[in-house]
């Protein structure tokens, strides 16, 4: 017996349009807009307001064609399997000229077996993708329904199995791609190979996890040992008797290089295997401790390897404890026994064209800089797609957790047979694909369809009480029905959730409840932004767990310029409009901006206070719910997004470069393990402390209330204990002598700073908060100076640089830019006390208009130190 052979088919392939007469080479995976652009065939449809002039790229028909050999030792096997891991979306698949079958979902795996079809020479496979544009018109007409995810879309998306996002949505261009955007594969085999396995754990604690009520016990609590099961599932055409013949190992190799293994003969097609680990090395979140992984090798032997199965694994348990209570029911996750704050932010797909984005590293920045942000979970948003193994792979590696929405979002589904079977196909496929990934922490059935039912029903001019009855029946079949279903089936380990925002189930209650609620389930809070309400209305919502709340800026200047021309350099610019997506999106964010401050004149300063207001509204929010963290009263905050899919106006705190705006800067602080706070209003300032550590932090908080003039006005400090996954008041201090006249406390500001040790040494944390708006601090000149110097890192392996820099008087939102280099800052959009210095350190330089080393041509003029009073000047 030969062992199990795979062929990849991704090479030598065409991309033609007969109509346009196009042939072109495209890669695969790839796309067909991906294609078109490195061909030169169309522009790069981000630049300006080039999306409207592509339309027809995707209300088109397009085949992908391509020729192969095999050898002849590979048509020997008694089966061939030809497997499509992706493709997007409506396609009808021939091989030498026989049709093997027809594809309407990009989400699932198709296999054909092809053995009777193939030859040696000139095998020829041929993709004919129909428009999937002109196939959601069809199904609209078909079906007499307009469903559609809102204005920002183009109309039909629901009906087909195609990430949502891409017929537009309020951050994203309508730009719906087409193509084979997974790999492509022969598989050869003969009569037994592996399908996939499912590990199963169970972890034996040193204390009950679940009686916990002393915090001071977590920092002891322990693991001493696991029962660590592996079920593997085989594919065979072999009598059971005859199964004997073949033997299973399997090997699993722990972070120090300790192996354990397990050798069997096999007597079933779900053999399995069981272990028991004393004191198991834990996968933990980076802040809690090392992500470990153990190697995991499965093979099928006889007389050498049959076919073999590797992946990463982690030994880890996280439940989702949800706990009557004094406000409702808690809802908090927690790991290992430790109840954690959940700190991330919500993910959507890298690029437009995925293909190409996963080519571009995008997977790999943006999840490198939300673990440097702090983040220890990520929201998998609902409408963009099962997300590329990559991505999991590096959140398992980087020790960040994932809530994954499976990918419905905001729209009516059909409920017919038809599709309901095709989400039991596509959710049973991925469920087995993702369930073993130490990162994952929770399934979701999808975002806000339960929340904004009412509004999608008037949306949908739908009037007809029987058709809508039957939606919800519909609803309830595939989201609390079917979904938990199939996980109580292929994936026990991991919770469901119903929805994003629920409380939980609904059944017969469906569009009755408030499935908002802020003492029950997890929260969305659109009333800064949507609403219009000021940053304050974040403090008035006490959420248990807040999964998406978002704020508006503006990308990087030298992102705007790779879209935008300097004539448009304006908010209102018909390009600069293009690339807000948001109806209104760049009026209000002037409109909170003018809240806050004076407006300056220069466009790229105006950029920069964008941000900045952005910044400042997410962290407003987010220090409020991680002071509400004690008996679980919040433990989450996950705003509105890490990243974007093209260069554009959004809640990003990434733009699509990945380049930082000032928020991830924020973000770093505000997600920091231990961090500092304060609640100031008219009469009072508290100064707080929150830590999400194992153990316990002695720790020493200084404050001062400065006057714009430089005067201190009052100051103060403590010293104190603050208990493991606990939030703590450490005082107060009245400032009614100060608040003689309201406009008074305008014209003053707290700045403090919190220290404590950790293994690394000394921490230390800055932090301040005006009492009003920015524009209503008498700004005097900081008279800034600072030094570049360079070091060579031997970390990193490469040249470092520093930045010395200090501040006569108060200086706010002090930034360093370059317009010649992108780098990432140790910190950056912070503000100085008077005569304070702060060294900052600049890595990742690249220049933005080449590829050579940075490092040859590093000079100090190339960058700009800059504060508030820089930005306004002249203005």
């Amino acid at each position: 017996m030969k062992k199990v052979d795979v062929i990849p088919i991704n090479t030598s392939w065409n991309q033609i349009n007969k109509r346009k007469s196009i042939e072109i080479p495209v890669e695969v995976p790839g796309s067909v807009f991906e294609a078109l652009i490195d061909n030169n065939i169309i522009d790069d449809p981000f630049y300006g307001v080039r999306e409207h002039e592509v339309s027809w790229v995707y209300e088109s028909d397009w085949d992908y064609e391509t020729e192969f050999d095999l050898d002849q030792s590979f048509l020997e096997h008694q089966n061939i399997l030809l497997h499509f891991y992706g493709l997007d979306i409506i396609s009808e698949i021939i091989l030498n000229n026989e049709n093997l079958g027809f594809t309407n979902n990009m989400f699932v795996r198709y296999d054909f077996k092809v053995k009777s079809i193939l030859k040696r020479k000139s095998n020829k496979l041929i993709i004919k993708f129909k428009s999937p544009t002109i196939k959601a018109r069809e199904e609209i007409e078909k079906r007499g329904m307009n469903l559609n995810t809102g204005e920002d879309a183009i109309p039909g998306v629901p009906y087909l199995r195609k990430a949502q996002y891409s017929f537009g949505w309020d951050w994203g261009p309508k730009l719906p791609d087409i193509g084979i955007w997974q790999p492509v594969e022969l598989i050869g085999y003969d009569v037994l190979k592996i399908d996939s396995i499912y590990v199963n754990q169970k972890l034996h604690y040193n204390k009950n996890v679940d009686g916990l009520t002393n915090l001071e016990e977590i920092t002891d609590l322990g693991v001493m040992s696991t029962d660590l099961s592996i079920i593997v599932y085989l594919e065979s055409d072999l009598p059971i008797n005859e199964l004997h013949q073949y033997c299973l190992k399997i090997k699993l190799e722990a972070p120090d290089s300790k192996i354990f293994t397990s050798e069997t003969f096999i007597d079933n097609l779900i053999p399995k295997v069981e272990f028991n680990l004393e004191y198991p090395y834990l996968w933990w979140t980076h802040d809690l401790g090392m992500p470990n992984l153990y190697d995991l090798t499965v093979e099928i032997f006889k007389n050498g390897v049959i076919d073999s199965f590797k992946q990463k694994v982690g030994i880890r348990e996280i439940r989702l404890i949800q706990n009557s209570d004094e406000w409702g029911e808690s809802f908090f996750f927690r790991l290992n026994g430790v109840p954690i704050f959940a700190k991330g932010a919500n993910w959507i797909p890298i690029d437009s064209f995925i293909p190409r984005g996963k080519k571009r590293g995008l997977y790999e920045s943006n999840l490198y800089n939300a673990k440097e942000a702090n983040m220890n979970m990520l929201r998998v948003w609902g409408g963009g797609i099962y997300e590329d193994n990559i991505f999991y792979d590096l959140c398992d590696k980087l020790g960040i957790l994932v809530w994954q929405d499976f990918p419905f979002a905001c729209a009516f589904y059909p409920y017919d047979e038809e599709f309901t079977e095709d989400i039991k196909k596509e959710a049973t496929q991925n469920i087995k694909r993702l369930r073993n990934h130490p990162s994952l922490a929770l399934w979701c059935g999808n975002n806000e369809i339960e929340w904004l039912w009412k509004y999608l029903v008037m949306r949908s001019e739908i009037t007809d009480g029987d058709i809508i009855n039957e939606f919800i029946i519909g609803y309830l079949k595939i989201f609390e029905n079917l979904l938990p279903k199939l996980l109580e089936e292929y994936d026990p380990n991991h919770q469901y959730w119903p929805s994003s925002p629920s409380n939980g189930f609904v059944g017969k209650k469906f569009g009755e409840n408030n499935s908002n609620s802020p003492n029950t389930g997890d929260s969305h809070f659109w009333d800064v932004w949507h609403r219009n309400k000021p940053f304050k209305a974040y403090r008035e919502f006490n959420s248990r767990f807040m999964s998406e709340f978002g704020y508006e800026s503006f990308p990087s200047i030298k992102t705007i310029e790779d879209f935008c021309p300097t004539e448009q350099f304006d908010f209102f610019s018909p390009i600069m409009e293009n690339h807000q997506k948001n109806l209104a999106g760049n009026r209000k964010i002037l409109k909170y901006m003018k809240k806050r401050f004076t407006i300056p004149q220069e466009f790229e300063n105006q950029v920069i206070l964008s941000q900045v207001t952005q910044a400042e509204a997410i962290e407003y929010g987010v220090e409020h719910w991680r002071r509400n963290r004690n008996v679980y009263h919040c433990m989450g905050a996950l705003y509105w997004q890490l990243n974007d899919c093209w260069p554009v106006a959004s809640w990003a705190s990434l733009d699509y470069y990945n380049r930082w705006k000032a928020l991830h800067y924020y973000a770093k602080r505000f997600y920091q393990p231990v961090f500092p706070s304060v609640k100031e209003d008219a009469k009072s300032v508290e100064f707080w402390v929150t830590n999400d550590l194992r153990t316990s932090q002695k720790l020493h908080f200084e404050w001062k209330i400065y006057k714009s003039d430089g005067r201190v006005e009052k100051n103060g400090s403590y010293e104190s204990k603050i208990f493991p996954c606990s939030s703590k008041k450490l005082g107060m201090v009245g400032i009614s002598d100060l608040n003689q006249e309201d406009k008074d406390l305008s014209d003053y500001a707290i700045f403090f700073v919190l220290r404590y040790q950790n293994l690394e040494g000394e921490q230390e944390f800055h932090g301040f908060r005006l009492f009003s708006a920015p524009k209503k601090f008498q700004l005097k000149d900081p008279n800034i100076h600072w030094e570049l110097s360079e070091y060579y890192c031997e970390d990193t392996n490469e040249k470092e640089y520093e930045l010395k820099i200090s501040a006569n008087e108060i200086a706010l939102y002090v930034h360093v830019d370059s317009k010649k280099f992108d780098f990432i800052a140790s910190d950056n959009y912070f503000s100085l006390e008077p005569g304070e210095s702060r060294t900052i350190t600049l890595k990742n330089l690249g220049l933005v208009y080449s590829s050579e080393p940075a490092y040859k041509s590093v000079k100090k003029e190339d960058f700009s130190v800059k504060s508030l009073y820089d930005l306004l000047e002249n203005s």
